[in-house]
């Protein structure tokens, strides 16, 4: 299988400002791949550094060391070494995220945040609200709400617009960092469904799921982030 993403020797600490400079290890010497159509899971307890991996390969936050490729335009660009513009370029045609929390300007309507990355993926504006209205009923949103801004919605309803706004393009890896934390099962499932269809299709996903009916149905693999603790925590 093609790897669409190879992470290896990755390592993060934070410097704490507020308390003298102390330095906070958080993981070292990360490494895993993942290839298309294969949905790889991180696991391990909070706290053990799962989400911080996530924002590393989305670049929020920037490596101490070590190496993430990812495969874009059909070369493997390391995320860490890019330029600003490039990891902008990498977001918006190849590697989709997919958080917790739904962040959008206030006063758009649900099927045009939706339809956003279908348009920036190609799309005509017709066939973009098509796919958005598409994901939105998979997702089970009423349409009496597409028209009206996300603000208004419940937690559920704006994390269904924030799933369907991440599947709306055609990210070739996806990253998902809890998507299904605030859903019911009916909702749940029709995510699993979505991530089903994508891997298909020959996508790549890397997520974090604590639901475990979730991870079990998803996941290809599991890699135990805590593998990858600071030699301190490990001697601990």
């Amino acid at each position: 299988m093609t790897v669409i993403l190879d992470v290896s020797g990755l390592e993060k600490a934070f410097e704490l400002h507020l308390h003298g400079g102390a330095r906070l290890p958080v993981v070292t010497s990360v490494g895993f791949s993942v290839s298309a159509g294969e949905c790889v899971v991180l696991g391990g307890p909070s706290g053990a550094g799962k989400s911080s991996v996530l924002k590393m390969i989305y670049g929020n936050y920037l490596a101490n060391a070590g190496t993430i490729l990812v495969r874009h335009d059909d070369e493997m660009v390391d995320v860490v070494a890019a330029s600003p513009r490039l990891v902008l370029d990498i977001r918006r045609r190849t590697m989709g995220y997919v958080s917790q929390f739904l962040r959008v300007i206030p006063r758009v309507p649900a099927l045009e945040i939706v339809a956003e990355p279908a348009r920036a993926a190609g799309f005509s504006s017709e066939a973009a609200r098509e796919r958005a209205a598409g994901l939105l009923t998979q997702l089970n949103l009423p349409e009496r709400l597409w028209a009206l801004p996300p603000s208004t919605f419940s937690g559920g309803e704006q994390q269904r617009v924030n799933i369907a706004r991440g599947f709306a393009g055609t990210h070739r890896l996806m990253i998902l960092d809890e998507p299904t934390a605030s859903l019911d099962a009916q909702n749940r499932a029709a995510v699993v469904g979505l991530i089903e269809a994508r891997k298909a299709e020959g996508t790549a996903f890397l997520g974090i799921f604590h639901d475990e009916d979730v991870r079990h149905r998803v996941a290809d693999r599991i890699v135990d982030i805590t593998r990858f603790a600071p030699q301190t925590e490990k001697a601990a």
